[in-house]
């Protein structure tokens, strides 16, 4: 008991204040940023990006837009932007590393809950266009899956209405192939590029309504990798390309079998097989898939094979009855940098509500986690006497969306605003994640 009090004590120490919304530091931004760890990643992970100086001399207020291919599209869009300073808005979950969350907001950016309403990011926002600054955002709110990109609420397009300001839209060309989002085998080397695509600049924004404005922004950000690729044909090699592919192309497209295609850890590591019938997909360092064997049925790309399965869960809610169930443990935000373990159960979910029926308790009493461990000082401790059986619903028509980290967990907001993670069958939130995104709040 002695150790949780003095832990729950060190955990009620306010945190350190950031001025979010803040002009980005001059150091932290402009020279440790702009002049030092991008150009580190960029001549590492080949990102070769001309400046666009009419952008860089505009005056006013503006909001800079790119769809959202992979984790180095901040450094993409500095170098688009000639480092111009400006206030990237970025996903919360950003900024439980310490060292990237402090470095971060000292260069200005905002951080963002992802799928609610944030109070706090959006007046951080318009603190930023009140001054004339620029905004570096990405609307979709989370990277790509497959290589394509998806819809998203007119947010931007009322913040853009109402500070006046202009709005420009960016393509990032590669990232998504050079570092996919369900990659279990980190970056690869290949080509990455980016330039603004559309421009609307504030007198003709505020001649637009939001509607119409909202129609363009989707219009220049909707973009498909895939078929980019294959105009543009080039490389991203890797030692285990298709390490993950199985969490996302979970399905056989041959025998309908769900969680059945498995990555194929031997060879050259760039297969994904059927467990049920053998079935067999190569995916190529383009990008795109191809078949083992002529007998083989398969998907040539992998947004083609996301939205066959769209397709089947789509039928199975249509048919009514649904219902999927799984075991689950429950972590919980433990302090601004850790997740605790604070019990176990099922989660059950319909196409209503997500359930989950199991233990809990206070995260000061959980199990403190680091990179999938139990930390050192707290790995002696159990949940057996301190977390209590209970039952936590969650209602999907509620939901603006779920964060996911594919093959791995997903997270829920509660309406109190408390964060809760489950990890769950890897396979089997990708399919999660569809659902909610099908059946959740559209705005």
């Amino acid at each position: 008991m002695t150790e949780i009090k003095s832990n729950a004590a060190s955990r009620s120490k306010a945190p350190r204040d950031y001025d979010i919304g803040c002009e980005p530091s001059k150091f932290y931004f402009g020279f440790l940023g702009s002049r030092i760890i991008v150009p580190l990643v960029c001549a590492y992970t080949h990102i070769k990006v001309k400046p666009d100086m009419e952008f860089v001399n505009h005056e006013g207020p503006i909001i800079v837009i790119s769809n959202h291919e992979s984790y180095l599209d901040p450094m993409i869009i500095n170098r688009l932007t000639k480092a111009r300073p400006a206030n990237f808005v970025t996903g919360e979950f950003v900024f439980r590393a310490p060292a990237w969350g402090h470095w971060f907001k000292l260069g200005g950016a905002i951080p963002k809950k992802q799928f609610v309403v944030d109070t706090a990011a959006v007046k951080a926002m318009m603190r930023v266009m009140k001054r004339n600054g620029v905004i570096i955002v990405y609307p979709e709110a989370t990277r790509h899956v497959d290589g394509k990109s998806i819809t998203f609420d007119d947010g931007v397009a009322r913040l853009a209405k109402k500070a006046n300001a202009s709005v420009y839209i960016a393509h990032i060309h590669g990232a998504y192939l050079a570092w996919p989002r369900w990659s279990r085998s980190g970056m690869r080397k290949g080509r990455i590029s980016a330039e603004f695509v559309k421009k609307i600049y504030s007198d003709e924004v505020k001649e637009l309504s939001i509607e119409e404005l909202q129609q363009k922004i989707l219009d220049a950000v909707d973009y498909n990798e895939n078929d980019w690729i294959r105009e543009n044909p080039r490389k991203y090699k890797s030692r285990k390309l298709a390490a993950g592919l199985q969490n996302i192309a979970y399905a056989c497209p041959r025998c309908g079998s769900e969680y059945t295609m498995q990555y194929m850890n031997s060879g050259k590591h760039d297969m994904i097989q059927c467990s049920n019938c053998g079935n067999a997909a190569r995916y190529l360092p383009t990008g795109l898939i191809e078949k083992v064997d002529p007998q083989c049925v398969v998907f040539d790309d992998l947004h083609k094979w996301t939205e066959w399965e769209r397709g089947l869960i789509k039928d199975q809610l249509d048919a009514g009855g649904f219902k999927m169930e799984m075991n689950a443990d429950l972590f919980k935000v433990f302090d601004r940098f850790t997740f605790a373990k604070t019990g176990k159960g099922r989660v059950t979910i319909t196409d209503k509500e997500i359930t989950y029926v199991g233990t809990d308790c206070p995260a000061e009493e959980g199990i403190p986690y680091k990179k999938g461990k139990p930390m050192k000082k707290y790995k002696n401790r159990t949940l057996d006497a301190s977390a209590p059986f209970q039952t936590k619903v969650f209602e999907i028509d509620s939901m603006r969306g779920l964060v996911a980290s594919y093959g791995k967990h997903f997270e829920i907001y509660d309406k109190d605003g408390e964060l809760y993670r489950f990890h769950v069958d890897g396979q089997k939130v990708f399919k999660i994640h569809e659902i909610v995104s099908l059946l959740g709040k559209k705005k």
